[in-house]
């Protein structure tokens, strides 16, 4: 009898533990059931929203469960239209952090007016417009890519100008350009450490949204291609428009060079550019570094006030003094001497300035403002060099003056562009 009261007396307790027990598992089943529901319901948004640009396939995860997306999409191109500034505005974003969301894409398509446009050339001005788009441009677009840190990790963003001959609707005004603008979540920790995969995928998606509003407006912009190759920033082979550009053909140092250069014609800037890995050469000041620019227009101005400012504009600096054996003595600093040709021409865009600068190699010593005597023979032969150089780009064919159509050329001077 005394077992029979003591097994009555724990019976409700285990009774009471399994219901317990029973009522968790139910209760976690029921909790990841919930999580499991809502991120196959923000997969559903990820996939729909933006007019379905966005890569959801590469974006899933960054994609929660534990909290409703958050979607803020208007525009004039938008399912019904909206009244709007852009063609297409989409931000959408999932998590909440002290400061902004845990993670965020967003892309804006908007028809830019002529004072817009002239706005950002304005602050551009001068500036060197190397492209670093991963994937080739046709003419009439350029493109660039960047990474930012954000206060939890980092994010990868890509734009796009395209010019549309046929013009664009969603403005009062007349626009002929369109300007895309694309950012996306990345797992690196800081925009240091961004991959080149995350900027290729960013440039996609520019790419993307651009043919689906030009295709829809029928604005006579050519389809950019999405599948194509990336195109390296730099490489052992220039591009194109910078194929004028060969070390062997004008006697620079002989060594392995690596290049890198615009892969479109841009008609307001050309830039091209190459370097060598190591040091070798002829003897004297093997040239190991050459770089090629021009501006046209409002851009040529701005160069021009640019180095103006820095001193570096042609007349400012008188040439070095010769000593009695013709030699001269120099000093080179953090950044390392260079020679500069600069030349003015007529060209499609207007007025426009080029820019030739060569970089020779130093044989012996690496302080910082340590003296240099260069021998005059040497000197002549890097001044020969840079107006080579000039020469060999000025005639090319398929460089930027010969795209532009450049003539009526004057050579400006040379700038000794190094301390003394």
């Amino acid at each position: 009898m005394r077992w029979i009261r003591g097994r009555r007396a724990w019976f409700p307790y285990a009774l009471a533990g399994g219901v317990l027990a029973l009522v968790v598992a139910g209760t976690v089943g029921w909790f990841w059931a919930d999580r499991a529901q809502q991120r196959a319901d923000n997969l559903r948004q990820l996939d729909r929203a933006c007019a379905g640009l966005l890569p959801g396939e590469r974006l899933r995860g960054f994609v929660p469960g534990d909290g409703a997306g958050v979607l803020e999409e208007y525009g004039t191109m938008l399912d019904p239209g909206q009244e709007s500034r852009a063609l297409l505005n989409c931000t959408l974003s999932w998590g909440s952090g002290r400061w902004e969301p845990a993670h965020r894409v967003r892309i804006r398509a908007e028809a830019q007016i002529a004072a817009q446009v002239e706005e950002a050339e304005a602050a551009e001005a001068g500036f060197r417009h190397s492209s670093d788009f991963p994937l080739p441009l046709p003419p009439g677009v350029t493109g660039s890519t960047g990474a930012d840190d954000r206060v939890v990790g980092s994010e990868v963003s890509a734009s796009l100008s395209v010019e549309c001959p046929g013009g664009l609707r969603g403005r009062k005004a007349p626009s002929r350009t369109l300007q895309v603008s694309v950012e996306l979540p990345s797992k690196a920790d800081s925009e240091y450490d961004v991959p080149s995969t995350d900027h290729l995928l960013a440039a996609r998606t520019a790419v993307a949204t651009a043919n689906w509003v030009t295709e829809r407006q029928k604005c006579g912009a050519e389809p950019i291609r999405t599948d194509a190759s990336p195109r390296p920033a730099a490489g052992p082979t220039p591009t194109e428009l910078c194929a004028w550009l060969d070390p062997e053909v004008l006697e620079f140092a002989r060594d392995t060079w690596e290049f890198s250069g615009d892969g479109a014609h841009n008609r307001r800037a050309g830039f091209c550019s190459g370097h060598t890995t190591g040091y070798g050469g002829p003897p004297g000041l093997p040239v190991v570094e050459v770089t090629a620019e021009s501006w046209s227009g409002e851009f040529a101005r701005g160069a021009y006030e640019r180095h103006t400012d820095a001193g570096t504009a042609p007349g400012q600096r008188e040439p070095s003094p010769a000593r009695r054996d013709g030699s001269v003595v120099i000093r080179t600093s953090a950044f390392s001497p260079k020679l500069a040709l600069w030349a003015e021409s007529e060209c499609d865009g207007g007025t426009a300035y080029h820019r030739i600068a060569v970089t020779p190699a130093f044989d012996n010593g690496t302080g910082d403002g340590e003296k240099r005597v260069v021998e005059g023979a040497d000197l002549k032969r890097l001044s020969a060099d840079a107006r080579a150089t000039l020469d060999r780009y000025l005639a090319a064919a398929d460089g930027w003056p010969g795209r532009a159509n450049c003539r009526a050329t004057t050579v400006l001077g040379e700038v000794e562009e190094w301390p003394r």
